[in-house]
């Protein structure tokens, strides 16, 4: 059977177009090669004619495609769409209207869709680097939780430091796809999914401040550590009065993901021989910088440890204390989002299939969820930050590390 005879006639028409698109060809310039009218080709974009597989072959070579790229099969959906998912996980997400929930869903599965139509256009998918999943049926949410991140930090190679790249930690040596999308309702925190095609995603709400998403994403991912994994999530603020334990794991597993305790600890102690004096709101501050968390989730931290006296942040708010502020005073720059809303592996897949063509300029634009300009100015960034070899493949420019930084070259 011929497979022409078995795909969508509308599926081709629409890959054609978009090749010819990419190729800045018209249709009266591709009617010409196959000695055609250009109603022919419109027919032929728009799904009503099948084409011929002589003029299939020589459209594809007039696009610079692979035949098999053009008629390959549709991806199967994999299972119930992210707004059924959440629509049917327990919660308080039932607490988000509807139309709010429904519209972040959509959007994180189509993120999460182009990704891995990048991956599969280019022919890099994203290593799984999956842990198994921990067993926390047998001891307190709170003490599984400081196992499970001890566990994960030796795993990764982190030790009890603070993180730096978290976003390109989870993404390169775990292998989730993480989205920073400025979300609909304030109220969500993040949204966390796996299935077996996307693997684990997690999207963080862009409205909230740095410090606020990197908590987050440490949360979901506690959730894909543990049974939870096949249970959709969906993390809302301030919405327990009092938490499951499924919940009392992933926010302790943040606080200890986030800041272990023999590191904290060594620090603060360090800090209390260096000035031989009572630690300040000043060396806390300096702490939650250090270590990229907000001053109040450091100040309960340390409440948690016994090395500050319980209720030390209500007093503080009850002071009036303001955080931001005093930061200014002490020159401690403020926290910049580290993950604007894309990973830059998926910003890279994207610039790399244009460049290939194997996406139009409209089509980038969307995957890049930007304007044209402004997504052809990114390609070239990205191009320009990396080199390109000859079989199409993006690799960073090489340095030779022995060579003279100031002299003779």
């Amino acid at each position: 059977m011929n497979i022409l005879d078995t795909i969508d006639p509308t599926v081709v028409g629409e890959r054609l177009a978009e090749a010819r698109r990419a190729r800045r060809l018209t249709q009266q310039q591709a009617a010409e090669s196959l000695g055609v009218a250009r109603t022919t080709i419109t027919a032929i974009e728009q799904g009503v004619r099948r084409p011929r597989a002589a003029e299939l072959l020589t459209l594809a070579r007039l696009y610079g495609r692979q035949v098999g790229d053009l008629v390959r099969p549709i991806r199967e959906q994999p299972g119930p769409s992210f707004i059924v998912q959440f629509r049917a996980a327990r919660g308080p997400a039932s607490v988000i209207p509807n139309e709010e929930r429904d519209a972040d869903s959509q959007r994180f599965e189509e993120f999460c869709r182009w990704y891995v139509e990048l991956e599969d256009l280019v022919g890099s998918p994203l290593p799984r680097r999956y842990p198994d999943i921990y067993d926390t049926s047998d001891t307190s949410p709170e003490r599984a939780a400081e196992d499970v991140a001890t566990t994960e930090r030796n795993r990764l190679g982190l030790g009890d430091g603070p993180i730096g790249d978290l976003w390109g930690i989870l993404e390169t040596d775990v292998g989730l796809r993480i989205f920073a999308m400025p979300m609909t309702s304030r109220k969500i925190a993040g949204m966390f999914l796996f299935s077996e095609d996307f693997g684990g995603c997690i999207a963080v709400n862009a409205n909230h401040p740095e410090e606020k998403r990197r908590s987050t994403v440490a949360h979901e991912y506690a959730h894909f550590l543990t049974n939870d994994r096949y249970k959709p999530e969906i993390t809302i603020l301030s919405a327990y009065q009092r938490a499951p334990e499924g919940e009392r794991f992933a926010e302790a597993f943040a606080r200890n993901f986030l800041m272990p305790t023999a590191g904290l600890s060594r620090r603060y102690h360090a800090l209390r021989r260096a000035k031989d004096k009572p630690i300040t709101p000043a060396d806390v501050l300096t702490l939650s910088h250090l270590y990229r968390v907000s001053f109040q989730t450091m100040i309960w931290r340390l409440e948690e440890l016994k090395l500050l006296p319980s209720g030390a942040w209500n007093k503080f708010h009850s002071l009036g204390f303001k955080p931001n502020t005093a930061r200014e005073l002490l020159n401690l720059p403020a926290s910049t989002p580290e993950l604007s809303l894309l990973p830059l592996r998926y910003e890279t897949l994207a610039a790399q299939s244009y460049m290939k063509g194997l996406l139009s300029e409209g089509q980038l634009a969307r995957r890049l969820a930007t304007d044209r300009v402004s997504a052809l100015l990114r390609v070239r960034q990205l191009s320009e930050e990396s080199q390109l070899s000859e079989d199409g493949e993006w690799y960073q420019a090489g340095l030779d590390l022995n060579a003279a930084l100031v002299g003779d070259s």
